[in-house]
């Protein structure tokens, strides 16, 4: 989302609507899904196994995965604009990589931004803290773990992001870890089809930020960022990413076939239209990082139609 001074009334410091944009900006709510679906598919796993289903502990963990979504995007975006990775204003950068752009703007100062990162951070504890209470020690476990891997991703001394272990904190963070807390919220007990299922939202978590590491390669360099991609370099990377999604696929086929996933979790497959239009963009554009935002676009919509389908296809299986 841009936000320029010409947008409106920007030149207005104490205009409301201003500076809700702006904030909200700040939150990259086209990233929530990610955060949230986690939540959904192991909620639908322990209704599978166990029969069990508490709407209001549902809610409750949909806000805290929420809030640690939020809060971890605003962290990365103030932490690389401090360190000096993400320089690149809104007009000249891909929408959809590096960060939100209201810091290099000047809209907001990083102060601010951290500031309701811990306001963020304070909810999901207090969720996490109430759910522990009422559920078991288990949810505090995966709280714990949520935490150490999302505040390191990019925190000193640490920065997984920063020594090439950022894709592998996002494949636990974004996959096992939520489904599996989600689904000990509900059952009272940890699942190994959780653990399992949570690997296709981790796997797509690191295929999306493969492709939304491609257009920050050079900024990323430049700051000394090893990712993957700076590892590897686009060229190796763009196979990878290519390798990855469509292991994806494979993944859910083999799960369905040998009993780990039910039948109808083959809906997943419906969402491979999304993924051959972002195969396709980064086959041709992976130098250009503005070619390439409608192969990160096509990679959010892949990631959302296919946890959709996937959690659609563990609800049926209980229900038909």
């Amino acid at each position: 989302m841009s936000i320029s001074p010409a947008d409106g009334r920007a030149s207005a410091p104490t205009d409301v609507v201003w500076w809700a944009r702006v904030w909200v900006s700040s939150f990259r709510l086209k990233f929530l899904p990610q955060g949230v679906w986690p939540v959904v598919l192991g909620t639908a796993v322990a209704w599978i196994e166990r029969g069990s289903f508490n709407p209001g502990f549902f809610v409750l963990a949909l806000i805290g995965s929420a809030c640690v979504q939020i809060g971890l995007t605003m962290l990365n975006d103030s932490l690389d604009y401090t360190y000096g990775t993400d320089c690149s204003t809104t007009a000249d950068k891909n929408p959809f990589s590096g960060g939100s752009g209201v810091l290099t703007d000047g809209h907001l100062a990083p102060g601010a931004m951290l500031a309701v990162v811990a306001l963020f951070y304070l909810t999901a504890a207090a969720i996490g803290s109430y759910l522990t209470l009422r559920v078991g020690v288990g949810v505090f476990q995966m709280a714990m773990l949520g935490l150490f891997l999302s505040v390191f991703y990019s925190v000193k001394p640490l920065r997984f992001a920063y020594r090439g272990l950022g894709e592998l904190a996002i494949l636990l963070g974004y996959g096992p870890t939520i489904t599996l807390g989600a689904a000990y919220v509900q059952a009272g007990r940890f699942s190994a089809a959780a653990a399992l299922a949570g690997l296709v939202p981790g796997l797509l978590m690191v295929a999306m930020i493969l492709v939304n590491e491609m257009p920050d390669y050079l900024e990323d360099k430049r700051a000394n960022k090893r990712n993957l991609t700076v590892r590897l370099g686009p060229g190796r990377i763009r196979w990878l990413y290519i390798a990855t999604l469509s292991g994806i696929y494979s993944f859910i086929v083999i799960g369905a076939v040998v009993g780990v996933f039910p039948t109808w979790s083959l809906l997943a497959l419906g969402s491979a239209p999304f993924a051959w239009r972002s195969f396709g963009v980064v086959r041709r554009h992976y130098l250009n990082p503005r070619a390439l935002a409608p192969a990160n676009w096509a990679m959010v919509m892949a990631y959302s139609s296919t946890m959709l389908l996937f959690c659609a296809g563990f609800a049926l299986s209980r229900i038909l």
